[in-house]
């Protein structure tokens, strides 16, 4: 992967592990390379499941669903008219900043109303969605978007002490309707080793941390809260999460298949 670029490494193993007989692993679909651990959830069934997968929260009366007729599958966090309703889904903390090892995220967003949206995502311990700043926990690598402003944060935050950016970067308000998408974000990041993080926009690199670099295990988790009365919204197109499971293996990674 280039310095400016956000792409290979998730959709492609890279180089094989040669030294333990994986040869065949080379450019290997990195969902069925069993040197990573994957997750993606792309909201192409009728519901979430809330049970197995997912945990699913509400502030309030504050909703979550799948759309219907959202060509790729997209899922939508919406107020319900009054201030401070919103939903969340956080799942397993089965993600954790390794030496020598990398995890990447990306997610696609869309905002209705960009500035009256607190919204998080990326990795962070489990917790409470709460009014305000859309989570009550400490230990977080993600994006933020905070009411009264349609600005992108970058943020990592390790045992209450946080390190947040201005990605430079702003939402936009946006829609989905059936196959038109518009105001959407691509946002991602790479956790190196527990040294860096690198944040994407569109998958162009836009900042990197060295502090405040969480070591606890994390879920992956998206929260979105209304910062008005009115039935504001913020649709999800994919959650991505991809981990080493070993460093075996991995000089090749970086580079393009």
């Amino acid at each position: 992967m280039s310095t400016t670029r956000f792409s290979g490494p998730v959709a492609y193993s890279g180089g094989a592990n040669q030294t333990a007989g994986g040869a065949w692993f080379t450019n290997l679909p990195i969902q069925s390379n069993p040197d990573y651990v994957f997750q993606y959830e792309d909201f192409t069934g009728i519901a979430v499941d809330g049970t197995n997968d997912w945990t699913y929260s509400q502030l309030t009366s504050g909703t979550g669903a799948i759309l219907a007729d959202a060509v790729g599958g997209w899922y939508e966090i919406a107020g319900t008219g009054s201030d401070n309703t919103g939903a969340s889904l956080q799942g397993n903390e089965i993600w954790g900043p390794e030496a020598n090892k990398n995890i990447y995220f990306e997610t696609r967003i869309v905002s209705t109303d960009a500035d009256q949206m607190d919204v998080f995502v990326g990795l962070c311990e489990n917790g409470t969605l709460a009014t305000g700043v859309p989570f009550a926990t400490n230990n977080q690598i993600g994006f933020l978007i905070v009411d009264e402003a349609a600005d992108i944060y970058a943020v990592c935050d390790s045992g209450g002490t946080e390190t947040k950016t201005d990605t430079g970067v702003d939402m936009a308000d946006g829609s989905v309707s059936g196959s038109t998408i518009s105001g959407d974000r691509r946002l991602g990041f790479v956790v190196r080793g527990t040294g860096q993080v690198e944040f994407y926009v569109d998958r162009k690199l836009v900042t990197t941390t060295t502090d405040n670099i969480p070591t606890s295990q994390m879920t992956t988790w998206i929260a979105a809260v209304a910062g008005e009365a009115t039935a504001n919204k913020v649709d999800c197109d994919y959650l991505l999460t991809v981990a080493q499971r070993t460093t075996d293996g991995m000089v090749q990674y970086n580079k393009q298949p």
